[in-house]
């Protein structure tokens, strides 16, 4: 073997030992929880796309389901659907109604929301100008903070979704200086902890971190769908989430950690109108959900929250399939909620 190439293969067996050695400090520098939380995530606007009534299946959700933890969303398009004209009752009422079910809610607030099409605010919105749009973004949180804030079963509340992940349709770029402004915001209002999320696989956590919310939300999703190459099935362990969360530890000091989105329904690649139950099934079904949950849990987060619950419903109610709806339904009776 000639020279360089010792050289180069040396530069290359450094590289690789030194990665493997910084991989072990940050996986053993994260103390997982043992024994995480199980909540579920719940979207009106993606519960009425489906054809449901909401209210009948948020109500199904507390009184079948029992889950002790749920994360809620605060959709500004229903909120000030007109400028200046508030709507919160939708909101109020599950929480009162959470409340009667001894249910811990993360509220969600801002632009960048869950469900598709990510960013969500009312028409009038793309007809002001930029300094217009991020004084209404402002004046939107805290109207929204200062009213729900009364409702004492919000524990935490959620700042923006994946705020500097670059994902969604037609969403308005949310800088970091306006995070900041949104940050010190809500806790000049409100003393509880706010939550700021990022990809699981994707997102790069630090600079999310780096921002100093109180915990860092990440997603979880096993089988995604890319235009270009089609379903992909990520190929991490476990690990790689306790991983990244003790490299972001160590450069943040971020100290909380929770699963916000754990993929409990397919991934569509087109509407779920077009898409048969067979293809529906083989990218989700009772025992994949059971191996998704199996595989959160070792990545040591303090709680998981499933994504997919009006799935579920719809299979039950439209399709009476209740197969989804049942698994959890044992899996929350299981886990005490």
């Amino acid at each position: 073997m000639t020279k360089p190439k010792k050289i180069i293969l040396g530069i290359i067996g450094f590289i690789v030992t030194a990665s493997f050695a910084l991989a072990v400090f940050f996986y053993l520098q994260f103390e997982p929880t043992k024994n995480p939380g199980l909540g579920l995530t719940f979207s009106r606007t993606h519960a009425e796309y489906l054809g449901l009534d909401w209210k009948e299946t948020y109500l199904a959700i507390l009184n079948d389901l029992k889950p002790k933890k749920l994360r809620l969303v605060a959709y500004w398009e229903i909120m000030e659907k007109e400028p200046n004209l508030w709507y919160f009752q939708d909101i109020d009422e599950m929480l009162v109604e959470a409340e009667k079910h001894d249910v811990e809610v993360i509220l969600a607030v801002g632009l960048k929301l869950p469900r598709w099409p990510e960013c969500h605010y009312p028409a009038w919105f793309n007809d002001l100008n930029d300094a217009e749009k991020r004084e209404r973004h402002l004046n939107m949180i805290e109207m929204a903070v200062n009213h729900f804030k009364g409702h004492e079963v919000i524990k935490i509340w959620q700042l923006e979704n994946e705020a500097l992940f670059n994902f969604g349709y037609k969403c308005p770029k949310i800088d970091k200086e306006l995070l900041k402004e949104e940050l010190e915001l809500v806790r000049n209002l409100d003393s509880r902890p706010i939550l700021m999320s990022d990809s699981g696989e994707l997102g790069r956590w630090v600079p999310t971190a780096n921002l100093k919310p109180d915990i860092l939300g990440s997603t979880m999703y096993r089988v995604v769908h890319n235009p270009k190459i089609g379903y992909f099935y990520y190929p991490l362990p476990p690990a790689f989430f306790r991983i990244k969360a003790g490299l972001t530890e160590t450069m943040t000091g971020m100290k909380r950690f929770k699963g916000v989105e754990l993929q409990a329904e397919p991934w569509f690649a087109s509407d779920i109108a077009v898409t048969d139950l067979q293809t529906q099934f083989q990218l989700m079904n009772p025992s994949i959900l059971k191996d998704n949950l199996e595989y959160a849990k070792k990545a040591g987060f303090e709680d998981h929250y499933l994504w997919g619950v009006e799935w579920w419903y719809w299979l039950a109610q439209k399709k009476n399939d209740w197969g989804m709806w049942d698994t959890a339904k044992s899996i929350f009776r299981n886990s005490g909620g």
